[in-house]
């Protein structure tokens, strides 16, 4: 009886199963790049043996264009990216920022709920129809916080 990683291995030889060669080899190289770079990149393609990187942010892509060739390094030294990405035939790295980065969602507006402690029951005993008219109004105020 044949083991199960031979048999998958034997199915994804066929050209049919072409892409997911490719998205296991984009895997490795994710996985190769050092932290800082990888927290940037939203995807990867290959066209015309030229790999390309989205990146997040134009910060990221300076971060790239800094260490370009130490990215091209580890796809020429790496044995298993070799093995992985041999039939892509990478000879060019090109990094932009792409326009489909994920925007940081805002925060809705809330307004913070609380239980009122207060009760409202305090004595008036104003000379002044003005401000007894405002501390009937605050005594108001008090009673809807309460039921609401």
């Amino acid at each position: 009886m044949k083991k199960v990683d031979s048999v998958l291995t034997h199915l994804l030889a066929h050209p049919v199963y072409a892409k997911l060669q490719e998205q296991a080899c984009f895997r490795l190289i994710r996985k190769a790049l050092p932290e800082t770079l990888r927290r940037g990149v939203l995807f990867m393609y290959v066209k015309n043996r030229i790999l390309f990187f989205a990146v997040k942010h134009p910060a990221f892509k300076m971060e790239f264009d800094y260490k370009l060739a130490t990215i091209k390094n580890l796809l020429t030294t790496l044995p298993p990216l070799q093995e992985a990405c041999g039939a892509h035939g990478i000879r060019d790295i090109r990094v932009f920022v792409s326009r489909f980065a994920p925007k940081p969602a805002p925060s809705p507006e809330t307004h913070p709920r609380y239980k009122e402690r207060a009760t409202g029951a305090f004595d008036l005993r104003l000379k002044d129809e003005a401000l007894q008219e405002s501390f009937e109004s605050i005594k108001k105020s008090i009673a809807e916080n309460r039921r609401g």
